[in-house]
């Protein structure tokens, strides 16, 4: 079986996935669109697909087993209700939305249906994370810490610099980090936040550096700092707990700490955004929910986390993560 898929958006993440399947022998692109015409023509052309410039119209014409929603946040819509109303499996780059309606309404239509549905949390998908996971094992996580240090991406006019088209870093960018954090540590149940504007105060409309503290349902601690003022990117997450102590070095692929009194270091491999779609592409095609490590539902607490941050940082008070 050759997986037939169809993508939303063709852009940004997005192009990176499609570039990724012209090697993926198992899953065809067969649809393209995208509100920008040249683009999506640009993207089907590549791959011998579909282009159309209306999803609506592209889930009437095309034929598919899953689709790619690689749009940006304030974009998200009807995309993934009407992907599994089609009997379609789904993949959804994050974050979900910019609001907590939209992305619920998504994952009930999810939980209704029979279909696969993965969520681009491809940090789950590094080797240096599945190490670090298999290293921890069974044991307690006490301290999480983790960081996602960058500059601003795009020009003046981007929409990631204005917060109700992508929800400010935290929601937008962070979330990765967000995620690693509840991957190590479980769900999140409650969280203090506190940023600043000190250095692109006229560049972007939120802050661009905030530091969050959060507490987990398993009884686990965390942290993790966002920032878009920094020279180099950095991404990082460090655990300690019950025998070890791990340094992960994201950016660099990097990992070194010790376990049971034992020096470890390991160097990761590969591509994780090629490594997440070849499972999901694989889940698909098996059925095999186990390869999806971040299925919607699950993603969803991540997003409700990174929306507790904001109204922390809003208020300037410890905020519940919303279940």
């Amino acid at each position: 079986m050759t997986v037939q898929l169809a993508f939303i958006g063709a852009g940004g993440i997005a192009s990176v996935h499609l570039d990724n399947l012209e090697s993926n022998e198992r899953a065809d692109v067969v649809a393209v669109c995208d509100i920008d015409d040249e683009r999506a023509t640009a993207a089907a052309e590549t791959h011998g697909a579909a282009a159309f410039t209306d999803h609506r119209e592209m889930y009437a014409e095309a034929d598919f087993d899953a689709v790619v929603v690689g749009i940006p946040p304030f974009a998200h819509e009807d995309q993934e209700r009407l992907a599994v109303e089609h009997g379609a499996d789904l993949f959804v780059e994050k974050p979900l939305a910019l609001d907590s309606e939209t992305v619920r309404e998504n994952a009930a239509a999810v939980a209704e249906s029979d279909r696969l549905a993965q969520v681009g949390h491809m940090v789950r998908y590094v080797d240096l994370v599945q190490r670090a996971t298999e290293l921890v094992g069974e044991r307690t996580v006490a301290l999480v810490d983790g960081h996602w240090w960058c500059g601003i991406p795009g020009d003046a006019d981007h929409w990631w610099r204005k917060k109700d088209l992508s929800g400010g870093q935290v929601v937008e960018q962070a979330t990765h980090t967000y995620d690693a954090v509840r991957y190590f540590a479980g769900d999140v149940e409650s969280v203090s936040a506190v940023g600043g504007e000190e250095v692109h105060d006229e560049e972007l409309d939120f802050e661009d550096s905030t530091s969050a503290s959060m507490r987990h349902e398993t009884g686990a601690i965390s942290h993790v700092s966002a920032t878009s003022t920094s020279a180099r990117f950095s991404h990082g997450i460090s655990l300690t707990g019950e025998g070890f102590s791990l340094e992960l070095d994201i950016g660099a692929d990097t990992l070194v700490g010790t376990v049971d009194g034992e020096e470890v270091a390991f160097e990761g491999d590969g591509d994780p955004y090629d490594t997440e779609m070849r499972a999901f592409v694989e889940a698909v095609e098996t059925r095999d929910e186990s390869l999806l490590r971040s299925p919607y539902e699950d993603a969803r607490k991540t997003f409700e986390t990174t929306l507790a941050v904001e109204r922390a940082l809003e208020t300037g008070e410890s905020q519940r993560v919303a279940e």
